[in-house]
């Protein structure tokens, strides 16, 4: 099914965002508020059915988009309600707290052999809820890879807002390879 068939389907259809690759739209399907991300031209459709994949196998796993209907030129998503990392107004152990999520998930990520690409920029694609809970979308620039690097994107994140040095944040990063667990245990304390 294409998204000019799909939109019959849903209620009160409005457009949220535009990106280089997709459109999101916000509506009403089967009574739920969703989102709903769509190909913004032919040769965009081969990157949004990667991210649907990618979204697939993230279903049920806390802290993602959920995805619930996969078309040919887009995909649809429980709409997550949440306000972007870097609009929050946060003191420091808070942001501390929403930082060791974000590190949870990079670390989880890497471990499922997914590629997120944007984890050293979380600005804008990292949500908080009003719960206080932490949501990672738009795996837009996502890949499957046998060695994925979220975590040691993150820690060039770290280092931005001061929690890392150069130093560290490289030296960290190498040993990240060889040991993850380990990295991961360090980059805890730092955000303790």
């Amino acid at each position: 099914m294409k998204f000019s068939e799909f939109i019959k389907e849903v209620q009160n259809l409005q457009e949220l965002a535009e990106g280089w690759r997709g459109k999101v739209y916000t509506g009403y399907w089967r009574g739920k508020k969703v989102a709903i991300k769509v190909a913004k031209a032919p040769d965009k459709v081969k990157a949004i059915q990667k991210e649907a994949e990618i979204l697939e196998k993230l279903k049920g796993l806390k802290g993602f988009p959920q995805i619930l209907f996969k078309g040919e030129d887009f995909f649809v998503y429980e709409f997550i309600e949440g306000k972007p990392f870097g609009k929050l107004k946060i003191g420091e152990e808070e942001k501390k707290r929403l930082l060791k999520e974000v590190l949870e998930k990079a670390y989880l990520l890497d471990r499922m052999g997914i590629n997120r690409d944007e984890f050293s920029n979380i600005y804008k694609n990292v949500l908080v809820g009003d719960k206080g809970e932490v949501f990672v979308i738009d795996f837009d620039r996502g890949t499957f890879k046998k060695n994925p690097s979220n975590v040691r994107q993150f820690l060039q994140l770290l280092k931005r807002e001061g929690f890392l040095s150069q130093e560290e944040a490289i030296e960290l990063g190498k040993r990240y390879k060889e040991n993850p667990e380990e990295v991961i245990k360090e980059i805890r304390k730092v955000l303790s």
